[in-house]
């Protein structure tokens, strides 16, 4: 059962947030539906984390946060679903309904998105970004923390392109963790390193990085590309 049948926009928000007045302007009864994704969703949530908060208007807003909110109307929910996008369905399997305007929970509606045919190309472009931050960490240590964060990025989604597109979808943090449980080229604390470069650089949390944090990041950043370099070409050149 939907929350919003129970609660008023006004409760869900400051259940959220404390305060609804800092998160919605007053027209918020002309919102349709607000979902929460992502972390608190999965059940992750951390110091770290921050709430992930998806609105879908009928269009035409502009009375809406980007900074609080991924703004999307109606079509575009159904035109990623059509297309099979990673977005939609991670939206499938982890959203929740936390107010609607007209008492029905639209994605639930939806039913399942079409299946998933891009993976190899998300992952090729995933894959570039990866090692555009590796190139950059081994030559400008200014931005090392941008650049390890970019490269947490370019692993995290290639490897929830990679488990989608093998009808394991995972769209936690941990995703790369899973793909590499039968030979993984980094060990779970030189992992956690970089996905503390990424909240560092996303969210402004947590203790800096050391040297020596960073050296062993780098170390291993080639064996990662090494690694899903191997998964693209084990994959799909065969094929």
């Amino acid at each position: 059962m939907a929350y919003a049948r129970h609660h008023s926009s006004a409760h869900c928000i400051r259940f959220l947030y404390g305060n609804p007045d800092q998160a919605l302007q007053p027209s918020v009864t002309n919102l349709l539906h607000i979902y929460a994704f992502g972390s608190v969703c999965r059940g992750e949530i951390s110091p770290g984390s921050d709430i992930d908060l998806l609105a879908i208007t009928a269009g035409g807003r502009n009375d809406l946060s980007r900074s609080m909110f991924s703004i999307y109307s109606h079509a575009k929910i159904e035109h990623i679903w059509q297309e099979g996008n990673p977005f939609a369905w991670h939206l499938h399997l982890e959203s929740r309904l936390i107010y609607s305007g007209d008492d029905k929970d639209f994605i639930r509606a939806l039913g399942p998105p079409a299946i998933y045919t891009k993976a190899r190309e998300d992952c090729e472009r995933f894959l570039a970004i990866f090692r555009q931050a590796l190139a950059s960490a081994r030559c400008n240590h200014n931005s090392i923390v941008f650049d390890l964060s970019a490269a947490f990025l370019g692993l995290r989604n290639f490897s929830s392109c990679y488990m989608l597109g093998h009808g394991r979808p995972d769209f936690s943090r941990g995703v790369a963790l899973t793909l590499m449980a039968n030979g993984p080229p980094v060990d779970v604390q030189t992992y956690r390193i970089l996905e503390r470069a990424r909240l560092l650089c996303t969210r402004g949390h947590g203790a800096a990085l050391r040297k020596a944090d960073i050296a062993q990041a780098l170390q291993v950043l080639p064996r990662i590309e090494e690694w899903m370099l191997g998964l693209l070409k084990g994959t799909y050149d065969e094929r």
